[in-house]
């Protein structure tokens, strides 16, 4: 086991921890809330709470996505597919696909949909 890592896992101390994010839209002021664990590949280590208003109400939804493969070095970090765990309504709330972390140079976490292109930056909680 190596000991970079708190519970001898895949995941590299730096992706572990919180971490906060907002998207502004037409519709208002969206949270993003991800919290990466460490584990082990196939196992769950992240967490994503989305939250934000939604017609004329507001939306509440938990995702949960497993690690694909161990990295190499300090990553990209790659996520499998996420599952809805919590969603008020649940019809608010669609599963997403597989997403990539990368650690940017000025200490902030990119998550990138590699098939749409799609990303969005997250800066840690402390």
């Amino acid at each position: 086991p190596s000991s970079s890592t708190p519970a001898a896992g895949a995941v590299p101390d730096g992706y572990l921890g919180t971490w906060n994010a907002a998207i502004d839209n037409g519709t208002g002021h969206n949270t993003r809330r991800l919290v990466v664990q460490q584990g082990e590949a196939g196992d769950t280590v992240l967490s994503l709470t989305a939250d934000g208003p939604s017609g004329g109400g507001t939306y509440h939804c938990v995702f949960h996505a497993g690690l694909t493969g161990r990295p190499t070095g300090e990553g990209p970090l790659e996520i499998g597919p996420s599952t809805v765990t919590e969603g008020r309504p649940l019809s608010s709330c669609t599963p997403g696909g597989a997403t990539e972390l990368t650690l940017l140079p000025d200490g902030r976490l990119r998550r990138l949909n590699p098939a749409t292109g799609e990303s969005l930056t997250y800066t840690k909680e402390n």
